[in-house]
C-alpha cells in the first residue's frame, strides 16, 4: 500500500524488513513485544523434538529377527575366531540396562583374549578383511588412547538389516589374557525413521508456533501470568537443549550412514526407565505449571474483545508454583537424585526472582472508584444520554 501511494510497484527493502519484523509479533497476539518471537521459537523447538522423536519411534520399531544361535557363531568365526563363544545374551526389544540408558534390542557376548594383544590395529585389521570377503559393508572405526598405541578400538559393519558392533580392549594390568572382546549384533534403523524424524519435527514445529499465539492471546489480560509462561518455556527448552542437540546429532548420522553409532536409538528418551526422561524432568515440571497457569487465565469479567483488563492471575498462583517446585528440588536431592534436584532448585531460583521482581514492579492493583449518580436524573455519569 505503501508502494502504491508513492507510485512506486513494489515496496522497498527496508518496508519487507520492517513487515517481515513485526508480521510474527501480530500473529502472536502481541504486536509490541519482541519477547513473544523469541518464546514462539523456543516453544517450537521443543515441541518439534517431542513430535519428531515419537514420530521416529513409531518408524523406527521393527519386528525383524535378529540372528539365531548359529548365525552369531558364524559372525563369531570372522570377529573372534579360535575363542569359544560364551552363552549369548539377547534381548529381542529395546531395553533399559543398569545404568538406566536404553539400548537397542541385540544379541550379544563378551570374551576374554585367548592370548595377549598388544597391538589391536594388526588384529582388527585381519578382522576387516574377514568381514568385507563375507559381504559385509564396513562403518565407521573409533578407538580411545594414543593413535600408534591403542587401548581399545570399536569397529562396526552392516549387512542384510543388520549393525554389528565389535569392541576390542586391551588392558596390560590384567595378568592372562590382558584384554576382552564385546560383539553385539542389532537391527540397523528402517530407511522410513528419517524421514518419519522430520516430517514429526516440522509438524511439531508448526503446532508449537500456533500453541504460542492460543497461549498469548488467552494470557494477554494478565500481566503477571503472561510474563511466567514465557520464563517457563525458556526455562523447558533451556534444559531439554543438551538432549535435542544430542538428538539432533544422531539423526544426521543416521541420514549419513544408515544406522546410529549410538548404543541406544534416536528416540531412547521416551522409553520408561532412560535417563533422558530423568534430565527433562524440569522441562515436563515447567508444561504442568504452565497448563495450570493457562487454565486459570480465563477472559476476566466484564471485558469485551481485546480491551486490556485490570486484574491477573493472583500472585499466590505464581508463589504456589515456586513452592511446589522447591519441594520437588528437596525431595530429588534426598532420594540420590542430585541433578534433578539442581536443576529445580535453579528452576525455583529463577521463578521466584522473576515474580518478586513483577510484583514489585506492578504493586497492589487499587480498586476502581465507585460511581457517581446523578442526584437528579437517577442515572450513573457513565451513561451519558439516558437523562432525561
Amino acid at each position: 500500500m505503501a508502494a502504491e501511494d508513492a507510485g512506486r510497484r513494489r515496496p522497498t527493502a527496508r518496508e519487507i524488513f520492517d513487515v517481515l519484523r513485526h508480521a510474527p509479533r501480530a500473529r502472536l497476539g502481541r504486536p509490541g513485544s519482541r519477547m513473544v518471537v523469541a518464546v514462539a521459537v523456543a516453544v517450537a523447538i521443543l515441541c518439534g523434538f517431542v513430535t519428531a522423536s515419537l514420530a521416529a519411534r513409531i518408524f523406527g520399531e521393527t519386528d525383524r529377527p535378529l540372528p539365531t544361535a548359529t548365525e552369531m557363531a558364524d559372525i563369531a568365526e570372522l570377529v573372534t575366531p579360535g575363542v569359544a563363544v560364551p552363552p549369548l545374551e539377547r534381548h529381542d526389544r529395546v531395553f533399559v540396562n543398569g545404568n538406566g540408558e536404553a539400548q537397542f534390542g541385540q544379541v550379544r557376548y563378551e570374551v576374554d583374549h585367548a592370548t595377549a594383544i598388544p597391538d589391536l590395529r594388526v588384529y582388527d585389521a585381519e578382522v576387516t578383511d574377514r568381514l568385507n570377503a563375507a559381504g559385509w559393508r564396513l562403518g565407521p572405526i573409533s578407538f580411545s588412547g594414543h593413535p600408534d598405541l591403542r587401548m581399545a578400538e570399536t569397529l562396526t559393519a552392516t549387512r542384510d538389516g543388520w549393525v554389528l558392533t565389535f569392541a576390542n580392549t586391551y588392558y596390560s594390568p590384567a595378568p592372562t589374557s590382558g584384554g576382552w572382546f564385546d560383539v553385539s549384533v542389532r537391527r540397523a534403523e528402517p530407511a522410513g525413521m528419517p524421514v518419519g524424524f522430520a516430517a514429526g519435527a516440522l509438524f511439531g514445529m508448526v503446532f508449537g508456533w500456533f500453541l504460542t499465539g492460543w497461549a498469548s492471546r488467552r494470557s494477554e489480560h494478565h500481566v503477571m501470568a503472561s510474563g511466567t509462561l514465557a520464563l517457563l518455556a525458556i526455562v523447558a527448552t533451556g534444559n531439554a537443549a543438551f538432549l535435542i542437540i544430542y538428538v539432533v546429532r544422531d539423526f544426521f548420522t543416521v541420514v549419513d550412514q544408515g544406522f546410529s553409532v549410538n548404543e541406544g536409538p534416536i528416540w531412547s528418551w521416551t522409553v520408561l526407565g532412560d535417563e533422558g526422561l530423568l534430565i527433562l524432568a524440569p522441562t515436563l515440571l515447567a508444561v504442568v505449571v504452565a497448563a495450570v497457569v493457562l487454565a486459570l487465565c480465563g477472559r476476566p469479567r466484564g471485558t469485551t474483545g481485546r480491551r486490556p483488563a485490570h486484574r491477573s492471575v493472583p500472585p499466590r498462583v505464581g508463589w504456589t508454583a515456586v513452592s511446589v517446585t522447591f519441594g520437588l528440588a528437596v525431595i530429588a536431592t534426598c532420594t540420590g537424585m542430585g541433578f534433578l534436584g539442581c536443576n529445580l532448585f535453579v528452576a525455583a531460583l529463577i521463578m521466584a526472582i522473576v515474580l518478586k521482581m513483577h510484583l514489585a514492579r506492578t504493586g497492589p492493583t487499587a480498586a476502581a472508584p465507585p460511581l457517581a449518580r446523578d442526584p437528579e436524573s437517577g442515572t450513573s455519569d457513565d451513561q451519558p444520554g439516558l437523562a432525561t
